[in-house]
């Protein structure tokens, strides 16, 4: 326990910065996750000791795709994966279900690499995030701990509950619209509602995803980067899932 408060304390401190003032700290942050995601994400294949030598090309990827010209981006991402689906043809060591996997790390970081880069303009909008996401992640934990009796789907998630996943959304987006209102003058209304009753769904969501994941492949924890509280994915799946929630938003109502 003193390890897991130890901890939490020390990311609280190191996440704090680059959520409260954006700019760089948040750039350094987004390339934090994006290299410890793409380890987490690819060590847990059977074949990844094979094909290890991958890990740096798919970080680079995705790190080019919000650089890339919007006109070039469709011919970029084609070119990407039909050449990742192509490597157990060429390549004995590689399967087909690791190309799969390979693939869907490409696709789900780019997206959220992209949405960082135009949230980082306007950062005011990852604190209502911050405050869905894990308003709804906490809400979730207590009100399925005291009225839960209805599991959603034990095979993924043994202790999820409906009551528990009801209650996160309320609580997430109560939370998310009262500190809101301290800066949303700023923002885009619009956008600033849609995030506080989107977000905590896909809070929900995100984590029910990942952790099918982690079931499929019969693992805890993505990796223990983060004594006590087990891998960099662990903490962020839901986050990184509604900055993708902000990165439709944004090409809707913001462009």
């Amino acid at each position: 326990m003193k390890t897991r408060i130890v901890t939490a304390a020390l990311i609280i401190l190191v996440v704090a910065i680059p959520i409260i003032y954006g700019s760089w700290p948040l750039e350094l942050l987004a390339l934090f996750i994006v290299c410890a995601g793409a380890w987490e994400w690819l060590r847990i294949m059977p074949g990844f000791d094979r094909w290890k030598w991958l890990l740096p090309i798919e970080i680079a990827a995705v790190l080019a795709s919000r650089f890339i010209p919007a006109n070039w981006l469709f011919v970029f991402f084609a070119c990407m994966i039909l050449g990742l689906w192509a490597l157990p043809v060429f390549f004995e060591q590689i399967s087909v279900t690791d190309t799969y996997s390979m693939i869907t790390f490409f696709v789900l970081f780019c997206l959220f690499y992209i949405s960082m880069g135009e949230i980082i303009a306007s950062h005011k909008y990852l604190w209502t995030i911050v405050f869905a996401t894990y308003g709804s992640d906490t809400g979730a934990y207590f009100i399925g701990r005291a009225f839960g009796k209805h599991k959603m789907n034990p095979r993924v998630s043994p202790k999820k509950s409906w009551e528990g996943f009801f209650g996160g959304i309320v609580s997430g987006f109560i939370i998310s619209m009262i500190i809101s209102t301290l800066y949303w003058s700023s923002l885009d209304m619009t956008v600033n509602i849609l995030l506080c009753l989107l977000c905590p769904v896909f809070a929900e969501l995100g984590d029910l995803c990942f952790s099918a994941v982690k079931r499929h492949y019969k693992i805890k924890d993505f990796s223990n980067l983060l004594p006590g509280h087990g891998g960099v994915l662990d903490r962020v799946d839901s986050l990184l899932i509604n900055i993708l929630v902000f990165g439709v938003l944004y090409h809707i109502f913001l462009i």
